[in-house]
């Protein structure tokens, strides 16, 4: 179940219902074979020594035709400094964890293209309910929404990055 919050549709609740017959991994299960990873799990233990430490993100689970993409980013921060650094961003799908330096790499990889390109301002995709294929055309739809959803993220970073820098001058 998920709630939209898109313009007219705000507040109105989707229903995904999931095969029985295919296993799906939930948000929980994707984070533990993220820290098992070995590639992952060296890189963490790495970053976490002296003079910084390593944030993750939140895992946002991503409703797409044949399950769901899971995306989790992995930020490092020096002890010192306020704001921290994207290092690395994980997605998941199905069986598939890609672990890139960034998201369009990561995305680019999971969907075999190239690195996307900026997506049209005010493009809208909608979310699809799980079924069992994945077509070329879900794909891009897929791809289209994550951009989308991580364009708005870096409004948001840009707008606390603003609101940081005003109440700090007051």
């Amino acid at each position: 179940m998920a709630a939209r919050c898109d313009g007219d549709h705000l507040g109105n609740l989707i229903f995904y219902q999931l095969p029985k017959q295919q296993l799906m991994y939930g948000p929980m299960q994707i984070e533990s074979r993220i820290d098992q990873d070995q590639n992952i799990s060296k890189d963490l233990t790495l970053w976490n020594q002296q003079g910084s430490h390593v944030l993750r993100g939140n895992i946002i689970s991503l409703p797409v035709t044949g399950g769901f993409l899971y995306v989790e980013s992995i930020y490092i921060q020096a002890n010192e400094a306020r704001m921290p650094q994207l290092k690395k961003v994980v997605l998941a799908m199905g069986d598939r964890l890609i672990y890139r330096d960034n998201f369009d790499q990561a995305l680019a990889e999971l969907t075999g293209g190239a690195a996307p390109s900026k997506p049209s301002p005010g493009a809208v995709a909608s979310a699809q309910a799980p079924a069992a294929a994945t077509s070329e055309k879900n794909v891009t739809d897929l791809t289209e929404r994550v951009r989308q959803i991580r364009d708005q993220a870096q409004q948001l970073v840009q707008e606390l990055e603003k609101l940081e820098k005003d109440t700090g001058k007051k």
